[in-house]
C-alpha cells in the first residue's frame, strides 16, 4: 500500500528557535510534505513557537479510522520528548485509532555517516593539523539520555583525521561541558575552527553562547568569563589570531531528514 492510500496524518513537533535558524524547520517540513504526500502541521513545544503541539493536535478532526504519526525533530529522548510530546500525544490518543510517536534522531548511528559526508569536504580546504571541529550539543537533566551525548563525545573523534583536533561539548545539564573542551582547542596550535552544532537548529546557544565567548562581544557570557579565568590574556591574543566558521543545525542537512523519515516509516508500520 502506497503512503498516500493510508489511514494516517504526520504531525512533527519541534521545540522552536527565535532565531532566523527557523528556516531549518521550514525546510523540514516541505521535505516531509515531498516524501509523505500530504499536508503536514507542525507544533512547537517552547513559548517561542507557535502553534503549540497540542493546539495543532485538538485542531485535527477526531476520526477513530486514522493514526496519528507525531514526528520529533529533536535530538534525544529526553525531557522534551517525554514530558512534552509524548505525555500531549497520550492525552490526545481518544480522538484517534492510535497516536503514535516516532523516535528522536538519537539514538541512530547513522548520524555519523552524516556528518562526515557533510563535513569532511570543507576540510579539504584547510590544513588539518591547524583545524579543530568544536561539536555543541545542548545537554539534558536527564540522566539516561545524557549517556547518548557520552558516547557521542566517545565516537565522534573516530570519524575525522587524526591530526584534526575534534571535541564534543554540551552548553549545560549534563557533561561533557562546552566550557572545559572549548578552551583546550583555542589554546591549542589549530588557526581554524568549525562550530558544528548538534542540535536540530542553530538557536541561542550557538549565536549567543558559543559565538558570544567567540568574538567577545559580551562582556556578561558565562564561557567567555570562565575561559577567561581559566586562561587569562593569552586566551585574548589566541581568539584574535583564530579564525570561525560555523555550520548550521542538522536539520539543515539532508542525510538528517532521511533519518527521520525512516523513522516515521518504522512508526507508521508499528501496530
Amino acid at each position: 500500500m502506497s503512503n498516500n492510500t493510508r489511514n494516517y496524518q504526520i504531525v512533527l513537533a519541534a521545540f522552536g528557535t527565535s532565531t532566523g535558524s527557523s528556516s531549518i524547520y521550514a525546510n523540514m517540513l516541505k521535505l516531509f510534505e515531498e516524501r509523505f504526500k500530504q499536508k503536514i502541521t507542525m507544533g512547537f513545544t517552547s513559548r517561542v513557537g507557535d502553534p503549540k503541539l497540542k493546539t495543532v493536535l485538538d485542531n485535527l478532526s477526531s476520526d477513530k479510522k486514522m493514526d496519528v504519526v507525531i514526528v520529533p525533530l529533536c535530538m534525544i529522548p529526553g525531557r522534551v520528548f517525554l514530558d512534552d510530546i509524548k505525555k500531549v500525544a497520550e492525552e490526545c490518543d481518544h480522538s484517534f485509532k492510535s497516536v503514535k510517536v516516532a523516535e528522536p534522531l538519537l539514538p541512530d548511528e547513522r548520524i555519523f555517516n552524516v556528518l562526515k559526508e557533510e563535513l569532511l569536504p570543507d576540510l579539504k580546504k584547510t590544513k588539518l593539523e591547524e583545524t579543530g571541529i568544536l561539536f555543541v550539543g545542548h545537554g539534558t537533566p536527564d540522566k539516561d539520555s545524557s549517556l547518548i551525548y557520552i558516547n557521542c563525545a566517545q565516537n565522534i573523534k573516530s570519524l575525522f583525521p587524526h591530526s584534526i583536533k575534534v571535541a564534543f561539548g554540551n552548553v549545560e545539564f549534563s557533561a561533557p561541558y562546552c566550557k572545559d573542551v572549548l578552551g583546550e582547542l583555542i589554546m591549542s596550535d589549530i588557526k581554524l575552527l568549525v562550530i558544528q552544532p548538534f542540535m536540530i537548529v542553530d538557536g541561542v546557544h550557538i549565536h549567543d553562547d558559543i559565538k558570544g565567548a567567540l568574538n567577545r562581544d559580551r562582556d556578561d557570557n558565562k564561557i567567555y568569563c570562565h575561559l577567561l579565568d581559566v586562561y587569562g590574556e593569552p586566551l585574548k591574543k589566541r581568539l584574535k589570531e583564530m579564525e570561525f566558521v560555523y555550520k548550521p543545525g542538522l536539520g539543515a542537512y539532508r542525510g538528517v531528514f532521511e533519518l527521520f523519515a525512516d523513522h516515521t516509516m518504522q512508526a507508521i508500520s508499528k501496530n
